[in-house]
Parts: structure tokens; sequence; C-alpha cells
């Protein structure tokens, strides 16, 4: 009896310092910089009522972050996600959300739904081996306004392209730098 107490205090001890407190190990996730896969598409930080302000990617499946990766064998994903806030000045230290139904957004490639924030789906494209998105975000009303990537995740000057891969397969989160942001990490701008 004594014996079978040490075999199972062994084996006990065994798996738990076997466990695994990562996660991210557990999950599969990957991450990855490579700045300027997603940008804002700009003319002028002044914008007219009825304008539409566009997101846009178009990144290959072969990306460089010092070895060349192709993500979209690693991964098997087809679509990756990200998000955007897009908020109105309300007074000189508050601002609200601006909110507009999906089918006011101008979708041109990829999918997006828009609730508290802007959910972009960039789709891969078989012919040309690119993910895509392009959305405009309809200006509807004069005001101030700010743009930020930072809403679903840690960082705030970049924006985190997350693989909707497969169960089976690697996740891959891609924490890619914006270009235009200010000191804030935001894109501002007018609409007259």
């Amino acid at each position: 009896m004594k014996k079978l107490h040490y075999i199972l205090l062994i084996a006990t001890a065994f798996l738990v310092s076997n466990c695994d407190t990562n996660d991210d190990g557990f999950y599969n996730n990957v991450f990855v910089d490579i700045p300027n896969l997603v940008s804002i598409e700009t003319h002028t930080p002044t914008y007219t009522v009825g304008e539409k302000l566009y997101i846009d990617a178009d990144f290959s499946r072969y990306l460089n972050d010092g070895a060349l990766l192709d993500i979209y064998q690693t991964t098997g994903a087809t679509q990756f996600a990200f998000s955007y806030v897009i908020e109105k000045q309300i007074s000189a230290t508050e601002w609200e959300t601006v909110s507009v139904s999906d089918s006011q957004l101008d979708i041109v490639k990829g999918d997006a739904q828009n609730g508290s924030y802007v959910y972009g789906i960039c789709e891969y494209n078989t012919t040309d081996s690119t993910y895509e998105y392009r959305v405009g975000f309809p200006l509807l009303a004069t005001g101030t306004y700010r743009l930020s990537f930072g809403y679903n995740s840690d960082t705030h000057d970049s924006v985190i392209l997350r693989s909707l891969s497969p169960a089976t397969r690697l996740i891959l989160n891609i924490n890619s730098a914006i270009a235009g942001l200010n000191s804030g990490s935001y894109y501002t701008f007018t609409v007259n």
C-alpha cells in the first residue's frame, strides 16, 4: 500500500510539473512584427460630409520578419481579422464612438461589421496570393474625429492582424505599425 502511495505521488508530481501555464503555447499563438500592412487612405486631414474614410490592406501570403514566412501555408487561414474604432469629439476631453449600419460601409474588398468598433476581415485572394481589405467608413456629420487601432489590443500605435485559422492550425498574430498616427496613437481628422 505504501508503494502504491509513492507511485501515485510521483505520477501526480510529474503531471503537475508538465502543466503549461502559457495560454499562447496552449492555443498555438505565434507573434511577429511586420510594419505597414494596413493603411489609412488619406488625401487630406479634412473631409466633407458624405465622403468616406478608407482603410486598406493588401499584403502577400509571403512576409518577411527576418526570415521568409508563408503565412497561408503556416496558418491555413483564408482570413485575417483586425479592429478599429472611430470616435467623434463631443467636448474638450470627451469622445463618443461613431457607429453606422453594416450596409452603410463601402465594402470594396474583404468584409466588415460595425458595432462599437469596426471588425475588419482581410480575405485571401487566390489569384494573386494576397490578403485584401478595403472598406470606406461614411462621414455623416461635421466635427472633429479620431481613429484608433487599439480597441481590441494592448498596442495603440499599430494594428494586430489575427489569423482566423482552422482549429488544428497555428494562430498568427501580426503586429503591424501604422503610418500617420499622432503621438497619442490616433489619426485625427475634421469633417466639414
